[in-house]
Order: C-alpha cells, then sequence, then structure tokens
C-alpha cells in the first residue's frame, strides 16, 4: 500500500468597513478589491492511480525528532527565542515529501508534552537554512497557526530552521519565551 497525505488551503479576504449607521462594523467577504476567495488542494504520495509521481510516503511506526510523531503521540520541537539570524535548524529527514508546522500557543516542556505556560505573544518564524547562512523568512506564525508545505523530494528537513521572535514589532529580532513547535514531516518514496 502507497502511504500518502492529502492537504488544502483556504483563503478568504474579508474587508472591514467603518461603522454603519446602526452603529456596528461591517465585514465583507471576498473584499471588492479582490476577486474573491482562492484555495487549493493535493496529495504528495499513493498509487500512481492517485495521480502523484512519487509512489508513498515513509510513514514511520516509532517516529521521533525527524517525524514529529512517536508511537501514536505528537513530538514536539523547541522554537527558541533568539533572533531569525540565529534560529535553530530542524533536524535531519531526507528526500522530504511533505512538512506541517504549527505554532502552538505554549512554550516548550518536552518533546512528548507541553509547557502549562501559554505563548500567545511571541512568532514562530520559519526560514530556510542554507550553505550561506543566509535565512529567507517562510512564515511567521501566531499561535495557533500553521502552514503546510508539499516539497515533494525537493529538500531536507534539515533546510528549515525554527526560531521565537518578537510577536510586538513583528519583526527579526528575539522572543520574550519559547515556543513548543507541533510538526510532521514524511520522507517520500520513488518514483
Amino acid at each position: 500500500m502507497a502511504d500518502k497525505v492529502r492537504f488544502a488551503v483556504s483563503v478568504t479576504p474579508i474587508e472591514d468597513v467603518g461603522a454603519s449607521q446602526e452603529g456596528s462594523a461591517s465585514n465583507f467577504i471576498a473584499a471588492s478589491e479582490c476577486f474573491g476567495s482562492a484555495g487549493g488542494d493535493g496529495q504528495v504520495g499513493g498509487a500512481a492511480a492517485d495521480g502523484d509521481k512519487l509512489t508513498g510516503l515513509t510513514i514511520e511506526s516509532g517516529g521521533g525528532a525527524n517525524d514529529g510523531y512517536t508511537d501514536s503521540a505528537k513530538y514536539y520541537l523547541q522554537a527558541t527565542a533568539v533572533a531569525e539570524a540565529s534560529a535553530v535548524v530542524v533536524t535531519d529527514l531526507a528526500s522530504l515529501g511533505f512538512v506541517y508546522f504549527k505554532h502552538t500557543g505554549f512554550e516548550y516542556s518536552s518533546t512528548s508534552a507541553l509547557s502549562t505556560t501559554a505563548n500567545t505573544a511571541d512568532l514562530l518564524s520559519i526560514s530556510t537554512n542554507s550553505a550561506s547562512n543566509e535565512r529567507v523568512v517562510i512564515a511567521r506564525l501566531y499561535a495557533g497557526e500553521a502552514i503546510a508545505l508539499p516539497v515533494r523530494k525537493g529538500t531536507s528537513l534539515n533546510n528549515f530552521a525554527i526560531a521565537s521572535t518578537d510577536g510586538t514589532n513583528v519583526d527579526t529580532t528575539t522572543g520574550a519565551n519559547d515556543i513548543a513547535v507541533e510538526f510532521i514531516a514524511f520522507a517520500v518514496t520513488g518514483p
């Protein structure tokens, strides 16, 4: 059986307008300046009949630091409070096919448990890790936000770096506390 992961994204621009005569603000879905809502979905891996050229994903039975799960439980990463230029490289997983990162909204406690202390002020910065050490920011996530990247064998997991950065000024500087990062990563097989 060829393992696979399905993903979807939905984007809806919402226009806020000032208070109406009734006194409350009005929101309009699909702001008039934009063409409307956008979205897409797909899958990485699976059988050739599923439409993906990759023959499957490697879903590990034990998992761990390379995978984001271990024996049916989440495996958290620690995004330390450092400037984006000093972001910590994520552990290695070669032939990466799909990766998902989420800002849990909590400080890091351990690989198997969230802290009881919330961290909703800092941003989870996700950037590239290159040989020249010049980082390119992919995303800055507030608590509860997540991204999914279908890279389809285009990179390794250690080409990503994470950091807890300033969520007040929304810049490249150090955050106040670390962040527990939920993630899932799958290596691909084939074609």
